[in-house]
């Protein structure tokens, strides 16, 4: 099918702004009800790229972590952890998993549930497309949007602004994204449409970055670039607005701080100033391990050096007072066991930034989902106006959990739209 001319823009009957996954899943969805009730629905997908679905064709480094079979509502950042609930219980894992089937596509379970796309992400992306095309719906690619105009009454249309001109129609779904990873399209137009629409929104902030270090600990770091070990993460001052504060996972020493599964975890819920507690030995009682009566003629070297890689350990054991790793267990007094214990269960680092936007997987923040339905994605100030995705305040955790979010949101708003 041919692209929409650019000089001549369409009335639409819905207008779908952004062609990444969750905005072709919602056209997907919108086409095919209508098929199915007999109606003919002209539906265009408005997005600022040529190629569509940049980030997804990117995910995973191109492996596509497409859905993680424990998606739940804990998995989510948002002022409103409940807000997921509903689109999730009608868009499950298992859903979506029969929906690559049928594009025929196929995925495998790794570990924690992750499932990756056996084609890969940029197969999923093309599928999803030629789906979206068949299905009858429209692409208007290389248009970003620059503004959004209400109906000046009930059942009237909307106005899309975009750099080539106008674009009306009496339902718009916003699948614009988010900030996060600007040199794949990553924008802040959510924010500014919601400023001229009078929306609430929460301040982005970059979720599942690294976390930038400096002075000692940086240092240490870089003298370990490279070495990852699992380890667990916990805020220091972790409260009730942080939601989980402590996550377990592989920890990657890089030459500009902590990255990794761990790093990137942490880093949604992190808030500058915040201390961070790093366990080396996650699932190890040191104390414990210690008191045990054959431990006791073991050098404290020695106990370290059988819990972590070499070079970790005397990175840690450096840090000790002089001559204490080369005594033996017995020998310490208890303030030293204490001192040796937390140089692996406690250490404890204050990072001094993040990575910020250019190297964030996702971001939190988002329109407000009080102002929009759970259950339809449809915003109850202004009828006829959906959003999904990113563009609303819900982040995932790391694997796979916001590509669920996508899916799940964009059927809800694709049924109802």
């Amino acid at each position: 099918m041919t692209e929409l001319s650019p000089t001549a823009p369409p009335d639409a009957d819905i207008l779908v702004l952004g062609a990444g996954p969750a905005g072709m899943l919602c056209a997907l969805m919108a086409a095919r009800k209508a098929k199915a009730a007999g109606i003919r629905r002209d539906i265009v997908l408005v997005d600022q790229d040529r190629t569509m679905a940049r980030k997804l064709r990117a995910s995973g480094g191109g492996r596509c972590n497409c859905t993680n079979l424990h998606a739940a509502p804990g998995n989510y950042l948002s002022k409103d952890p409940r807000f997921t609930a509903q689109a999730l219980k009608r868009f499950p894992p298992a859903q979506f998993l029969a929906l690559l089937k049928e594009l025929g596509l196929s995925a495998h379970e790794e570990d924690q549930g992750k499932m990756f796309c056996d084609q890969g992400a940029q197969a999923l992306a093309e599928a999803l497309e030629k789906a979206c095309r068949k299905a009858g719906c429209r692409f208007l690619p290389g248009r970003a949007v620059t503004g959004l105009v209400p109906p000046a009454e009930p059942g009237g249309l909307f106005r899309v602004d975009t750099e080539h001109g106008a674009l009306f129609a009496p339902r718009v779904a916003l699948a614009l994204g988010s900030p996060a990873w600007p040199a794949l399209g990553g924008t802040d137009v959510v924010a500014r449409l919601a400023g001229m629409l009078g929306l609430p929104h929460i301040p982005a902030r970059p979720a599942l970055t690294p976390l930038l270090l400096s002075g000692p600990d940086l240092d240490l770091c870089r003298e370990l670039s490279g070495l990852s070990v699992e380890a667990r993460l916990s805020l220091a001052g972790g409260g009730p607005e942080c939601g989980s504060a402590s996550v377990t996972d592989s920890l990657l020493f890089t030459h500009q701080g902590l990255s990794g599964p761990a790093a990137l975890r942490l880093s949604s819920r992190w808030r500058r100033g915040e201390e961070i507690v790093i366990d080396l030995a996650p699932g190890t009682d040191l104390p414990a391990l210690l008191r045990r009566p054959d431990k006791g003629k073991a050098l404290a070297r020695t106990i370290v050096a059988g819990l972590l890689p070499r070079r970790l350990a005397e990175a840690r054991l450096a840090g000790l007072p002089p001559g204490l790793a080369d005594r033996r267990v017995a020998e310490l007094s208890r303030a030293e066991l204490d001192a040796l214990a937390r140089c692996l269960n406690h250490w404890r680092v204050t990072p001094k930034a993040t990575a910020g936007m250019a190297r964030a997987e996702a971001a939190s923040g988002g329109l407000d989902t009080a102002a929009f339905s759970a259950r339809t994605m449809q915003c109850k100030a202004i009828p006829g106006l959906f959003a999904l995705g990113e563009a609303l305040d819900v982040a995932g955790d790391l694997g796979g959990f916001n590509l669920h979010w996508a899916w799940a949101s964009g059927f809800a708003a694709g049924q109802a739209i």
